[in-house]
This record gives structure tokens, C-alpha cells and sequence, in this order.
């Protein structure tokens, strides 16, 4: 049963070692919800986008697999559903303080789009939009952060 598993996950995702975040992805397509429980399931936490850093690292993982990026956006997990205006990163609870919305973006359209994707627009171009939460699109994951045990002495952190 594990390594059917094992199998699965390798199905579903595909590991990208390009940064220290290690983003990875699915080609499975769920809901924005579904996504944020299935990075979970898989021991990684949600895709969250803090920086121009950031945003570049995952720009170079999703050119290394260009060939998928023809099925459409991934979700990244930021999302304005508590209060419809300001969006926080669903994993920190961290506000947008960086973002890489397409032009005229965020636009709320039809007052239904309360979750966030990214998408190429062009060759090496990847922008935010938001998005209805309950389209399917596949999703980013990203390795959990390593947390320091020790200080810089080797001594236990309390």
C-alpha cells in the first residue's frame, strides 16, 4: 500500500530543485481548497509567493517544464476571502506585500474571484490573476522551510 502511495505522488507531482524552497507541482487539476488540502496530504506547504526572489525561482521551475505550461494557471495560495479587499497568503496569514498581477488585475470579476493564479502570459512571463476559487487548475506546493534547531554555537534553541 505505501509504495502504491509513493507511486501516486510521483504520478501527480514533479519535484523541482531550484531553489531551497523547492517548489513542486501538480498536473492534477482541483479546486483552490482541494489544492491547499492536497499540498498539505503530501507533507509540503502551499505555494506562497513573498518576494521578486521568489517569484523568479518559480518562473525558472515552471520554464524548465514548458511543455505543461500550456494547460493553464496553477494556484499559489493567497486568497481575499475574509474580508473581499485585502489578500493574505493562506498558509502565513502574511499580506500581499509583493505581487506580479497581469495589468488591470485584480478585477474581482462578477464579484467571484477571491483566489489567486499564475499563469504564463508569454514566453518567460508569468502573472497573478485572481480567480474563482472553485475552478479546477493544477497547484503549487513548496517543501517546507527548514527550521533551525540549534544556534549558531550548536546550542538547543528554547
Amino acid at each position: 500500500m505505501k509504495a502504491g502511495l509513493l507511486l501516486l505522488v510521483n504520478v501527480l507531482l514533479f519535484i523541482l530543485d531550484i531553489s531551497a524552497n523547492k517548489y513542486v507541482f501538480s498536473n492534477q487539476k482541483v479546486t483552490f481548497h482541494e489544492a491547499y488540502l492536497r499540498c498539505r496530504q503530501y507533507g509540503l506547504d502551499p505555494a506562497e509567493i513573498l518576494s521578486e526572489e521568489d517569484q523568479k525561482e518559480v518562473e525558472e521551475a515552471l520554464q524548465l517544464h514548458n511543455e505543461i505550461d500550456t494547460l493553464g494557471g496553477f494556484w499559489i495560495f493567497a486568497t481575499n476571502l475574509a474580508d473581499k479587499t485585502n489578500y493574505y497568503w493562506l498558509n502565513s496569514n502574511v499580506p500581499l506585500f509583493y505581487s506580479a498581477f497581469a495589468p488591470n488585475e485584480p478585477n474581482n470579476v462578477a464579484n467571484k474571484e477571491n483566489c489567486l493564479e499564475i499563469y504564463q502570459r508569454s514566453a518567460g512571463l508569468y502573472l497573478w490573476n485572481d480567480f474563482p476559487c472553485d475552478i479546477k487548475l493544477r497547484f503549487l506546493c513548496q517543501r517546507k522551510k527548514q527550521t533551525k534547531a540549534c544556534d549558531d554555537n550548536n546550542m538547543p534553541l528554547i
